[in-house]
């Protein structure tokens, strides 16, 4: 679960840096690049789209485990927590993958502001998806830790160091 939100960290990080690198783009009024701070490890707006698939595939995969480890955690107030730190998850992805099919069907049908902006809302929802993950790792941390306190919890969690 950890390394799946990392992931999704770094993703959403490649996709900030690349709006942000097409954002200075368009105010300087260049076209070819060179001129923009950082550079991305995107090269082309597929590359985005793909990432955000990806990012769809990893909260589905934390989604996963963490409605395993709600399952098995004796605390009900943590279970419902983690229930609500959950419940966006699912909202914001499809919303990402709406977005994200949206731009890929419009790309380039458009001016350069237009799909910098299309950039932006991809970007604001994954940073959205990604505080949502974040407190869902939190949530199961705690039922986790709640669980391993537990006599009667056949499961056990370690920490990677």
């Amino acid at each position: 679960m950890i390394t799946a939100a990392r992931k999704i960290a770094q993703k959403f990080q490649q996709m900030a840096k690349y709006t942000k690198g097409r954002r200075e783009l368009l105010e300087l009024g260049s076209t070819d690049g060179h001129e923009a701070g950082e550079k991305s490890e995107f090269s082309s707006m597929t590359d985005m789209i793909k990432t955000c698939k990806e990012i769809i595939a990893l909260t589905k995969n934390i989604q996963k485990h963490a409605s395993m480890i709600s399952k098995n955690c004796p605390d009900k107030r943590l279970v419902m927590s983690l229930a609500n730190s959950m419940e966006p998850i699912g909202m914001l992805s499809q919303q990402l993958n709406i977005i994200a099919s949206v731009k890929a069907s419009a790309s380039g049908k458009y001016n350069e502001a237009a799909e910098v902006e299309a950039d932006e809302m991809l970007t604001i929802n994954a940073q959205n998806l990604m505080k949502s993950v974040r407190d869902t790792v939190r949530a199961s941390e705690a039922c986790s830790v709640k669980m391993l306190s537990n006599p009667n919890n056949n499961l056990q969690f370690r920490r990677k160091r």
